[in-house]
């Protein structure tokens, strides 16, 4: 859909479409979506409608990659007084989160392993999308996120009466304006209520937490201690990357960082603290809200030198804000990482 939208292109359909899924689409979010950016064209879709249910077996999933939301979503929904929405399946997917081409493939096989055995020790099915959806349909996944995850869903469909979409954006920053250049999580709360149908409900979990009111609870959430896992460079976290340090910075802030001890290095970070304090002063800088709510925390421990060092990146990042998504943002990021060493 979203692919289609950006180049113009009608769908036609050789199935039959379900009529709820018809009618949300086309009265509703195709409309939304193309008003919100010039660049989202008013597509249409031909297809025969299909009023009957499909058959379902009623069970419950989510995603599994052991990442901060994901953790979030089974910390919350598997064990709850209501029976029917607690957590039976975990899904891996392959739809984009990886990467493209070889390398993909093969770190979806080392991660796989990581989801297989969490499911194994704590008596969850596992499910898995392999697909190569993101070779053939060029598109960059930070945009289509939310469609391409959605897609992974429907394949199963006759299995799930509910799944649970681990939101990465709050609600409270819901926007359709320019989608074209921003993340499908902007909006992706209407995205996932219009893909949710007579005997598919999918909910958008997390959607009114903030990044570290999720890590608090995940921090409560024992199995956490030996799977969590938010690396995109690597199978298991490096300690080193922008998600590494986002979540570091956050146990830091909890006093929890000794009960992660088996999934990343906290020796490194312990030794290298003014460097992720760096980073933090750095974001803070530029407003973004997830380590704001953590600046307040740690602001007294950062030294006068760090500040100064931060100048740069800081100058650097509000560049970057101000270009739009896309391969000129893409080289002057990777111009300054070449100019710093």
């Amino acid at each position: 859909l979203h692919y289609a939208m950006r180049h113009n292109h009608d769908i036609v359909c050789e199935a039959p479409m379900g009529e709820y899924l018809y009618y949300q689409l086309t009265t509703c979010l195709i409309d939304a979506v193309s008003k919100g950016s010039p660049r989202m064209h008013k597509i249409h879709i031909e297809a025969d409608i299909d009023g009957s249910k499909l058959p379902c077996a009623g069970k419950v999933g989510t995603g599994i990659s052991c990442g901060i939301d994901s953790l979030h979503v089974l910390a919350c929904q598997s064990s709850t007084p209501m029976k029917r929405h607690n957590i039976t399946h975990l899904a891996f997917n392959n739809v984009g989160s990886h990467g493209e081409g070889e390398r993909a493939k093969q770190l979806f096989a080392e991660r796989r392993k990581h989801a297989e055995n969490f499911c194994q020790e704590y008596g969850f099915e596992l499910t898995e999308v392999n697909s190569n959806l993101m070779d053939e349909f060029k598109q960059r996944h930070f945009l289509t996120h939310t469609y391409s995850s959605s897609f992974a869903i429907y394949v199963l469909q006759k299995l799930y009466a509910i799944y649970y979409y681990a939101s990465s954006d709050s609600i409270f920053d819901f926007s359709l304006k320019d989608n074209d250049r921003k993340p499908s999580g902007y909006y992706e709360a209407l995205i996932l209520s219009m893909f949710s149908t007579d005997t598919l409900r999918i909910y958008c979990e997390g959607e009114t937490s903030t990044r570290q009111e999720k890590v608090e609870k995940v921090v409560q959430y024992l199995p956490s201690y030996k799977y969590l896992n938010v690396c995109t460079v690597t199978a298991e976290n490096c300690s080193r990357c922008e998600k590494c340090t986002r979540t570091l910075l956050a146990l830091d802030v909890l006093g929890k960082l000794e009960a992660y001890r088996d999934v990343f290095d906290i020796n490194y970070y312990n030794q290298h603290k003014q460097h992720y304090l760096k980073t933090l002063v750095i974001k803070n800088a530029v407003h973004n809200d997830t380590y704001m709510e953590l600046y307040p925390y740690l602001k007294k421990q950062i030294l006068f030198t760090t500040r100064i060092k931060a100048i740069p990146g800081i100058c650097k990042e509000w560049l970057v804000q101000k270009l739009p998504q896309g391969r000129l943002r893409n080289r002057m990021e990777k111009c300054y990482h070449l100019i710093r060493g």
